[in-house]
């Protein structure tokens, strides 16, 4: 009995540790992992961010929101100076100057020196460019009071300015009233209505059932907008008969006097 108690205090000593061994159980130790090469382009986990805009695209976003309420070119000094980045800081400047001269950066217009602006979805920066612009245009499209907005701060207020001067056509949003869309449009194709004539007009009484107006309109020989289309029937078109084949070129003509003549039992 003391040797199975030995024992088994022996035991309870030499329990195994939870922390793994290198060693297996032949004695031979066990390799690390390799760990493979990171290849380029891969993104890891980034820790928060100890100050605002430290991040280099964060700078950049700034620096872009910049330009586009400016209304005009900036210097890069000029970004630097708003952004707060000292001289001090050479490699953010670097990698800042690198990413907005860089061409893939397409709100950003650099002029091959130093004046950095912002590109617009259409360059359009004052009333006579909104003009020339949608005159310009192969086709009489409306364009967006948002994307003139986008590189156009004021552009608003010059909207209101030429509607008031007959020179835009602008439909409006229901909610607010501000100027959605715009259109081009000739001031001296504008004409005024005589004062005689539109009251004659609005003496005109409409008769208060549609039904009423519609049969007036059908007595008077017209075709109301409300009349049901008549369903055209379409003819079935007719099989065209094929002609009777005619025979080609006619062959063994040297054995004509042994061969016989069924031409005539053709259908």
């Amino acid at each position: 009995m003391s040797f199975l108690k030995s024992s088994s205090a022996a035991s309870r000593l030499s329990a195994p540790s939870p922390t793994p061994s290198n060693s297996s159980s032949s004695g031979a130790k066990r390799k690390r992992p390799v760990i493979e090469d990171v290849t380029p382009g891969t993104v890891w986990s980034q820790p928060s961010e100890t100050g605002t805009g430290s991040h280099l695209m964060t700078q950049v976003t700034y620096a872009i929101d910049r330009l586009r309420k400016a209304n005009g070119p900036l210097s890069f000094e000029d970004l630097a100076s708003y952004l707060s980045i000292p001289k001090s800081e050479t490699e953010l400047r670097r990698q800042l100057l690198t990413i907005l001269r860089s061409p893939e950066q397409p709100r950003i217009q650099w002029d091959g020196k130093d004046q950095f602006r912002y590109k617009p979805k259409n360059n359009v920066r004052s009333a006579e460019q909104l003009k020339g612009f949608l005159q310009n245009q192969k086709a009489a499209l409306g364009l967006s009071v948002k994307d003139l907005k986008d590189g156009w701060t004021d552009a608003a207020e010059a909207i209101e300015e030429l509607e008031r001067k007959k020179e835009l056509l602008v439909t409006h949003n229901k909610k607010d009233g501000s100027a959605r869309t715009v259109w081009i449009n000739d001031p001296t194709l504008m004409h005024t209505v005589d004062p005689d004539f539109l009251n004659e007009w609005h003496k005109i009484p409409l008769p208060p059932n549609p039904d009423d107006l519609r049969n007036k309109l059908v007595a008077a020989g017209l075709k109301p907008s409300s009349a049901p289309k008549e369903a055209v029937a379409s003819k079935p078109k007719e099989k065209k008969k094929k002609a009777p084949r005619r025979g080609g070129r006619q062959t063994n003509t040297h054995m004509a006097s042994i061969l016989k003549d069924y031409s005539h039992k053709r259908k």
